[in-house]
């Protein structure tokens, strides 16, 4: 069943329902009239009250936003389902990227490039766990220099690793993270069932199952920043840091061989 929801464009200022929708986000609730004046102050509207009325009117018909007395506020249902119809866009279009880069392969090598941290962390992601879902009893080893995705990703990581151990899989964590942050981040993962090992400092972070080695290269700048703003427990630093436009590049690798004696090496056991 497909959505039918309304989304703004917040982009746009001359619209009523968008001006609205960002007032509300921002300020509620409201009546029409503290809604006027606010267009009117903030956002340079220069339509009648007649127009924030039919527009009101409108988005209480499509359920974006409800009605409490006089006041308007936004619907936390309509919020949900734009969370849900994100989610589910995000997950979709990953998932086609992937079909699509794999294709691509060439003896047995795939180099992408991404822009922000946050965007190859994404592909990661759905890229780790559409192959883990079609395999079962696999040891996964990921090797990072931070570990920040719990400070953002409590319980998307949560339930992303309990979903995959169902399947047999299990995860071992090598980490060189030192702060109180990291510490916190490794007791969450150690909890959850996921063994952690120490590790110094290296050139890139890896990922390793299966018949992939992946390579996670992150410029040198940005990782001292993150490795700055973790110590520092600055998170506002560090999420401005992890979105900021950059040049990630992965290497993945596809060599059944090669993982088998990387995973026997680390591990110190047969693969």
């Amino acid at each position: 069943m497909g959505f039918s929801i309304f989304i703004p464009d917040i982009t746009k200022k001359n619209s009523s329902k968008d001006i609205i929708i960002n007032i509300l986000i921002k300020n509620y609730p409201l009546s029409l009239k503290k809604i006027y004046n606010k267009a009117k102050k903030d956002y340079n509207y220069s339509s009648s009250y007649q127009s924030i009325f039919k527009a009101t009117s409108e988005l209480l018909l499509k359920k974006v936003i409800i009605r409490k007395g006089n006041d308007y506020e936004i619907n936390i249902s309509w919020i949900k389902q734009l969370q849900d119809f994100t989610r589910i866009a995000e997950t979709n279009y990953y998932a086609e990227k992937i079909s699509e880069e794999k294709n691509k392969i060439k003896e047995n090598i795939m180099v992408l490039n991404f822009e922000r941290v946050f965007d190859a962390e994404k592909y990661l992601y759905y890229f780790v766990k559409n192959e883990l879902k079609k395999m079962k009893n696999k040891k996964v080893i990921y090797e990072t220099n931070n570990d920040w995705k719990v400070l953002f990703y409590q319980r998307a990581e949560y339930n992303y690793y309990k979903k995959l151990m169902k399947l047999g899989h299990k995860f071992f964590l090598f980490s060189s993270g030192k702060n109180k942050i990291e510490e916190k981040a490794q007791k969450f993962y150690k909890k959850i069932g996921i063994e952690i090992k120490k590790k110094n400092k290296t050139s890139s972070d890896t990922i390793i199952f299966s018949d992939y080695f992946i390579q996670i290269f992150i410029p040198e700048e940005v990782k001292n920043k993150i490795n700055l703003f973790l110590k520092e427990e600055n998170e506002i630093e560090l999420l401005k840091t992890l979105d900021r436009e950059s040049s990630v590049k992965l290497i993945i690798h596809k060599d059944k061989e090669l993982v088998r004696e990387i995973i026997k090496g680390r591990l110190k056991i047969n693969s």
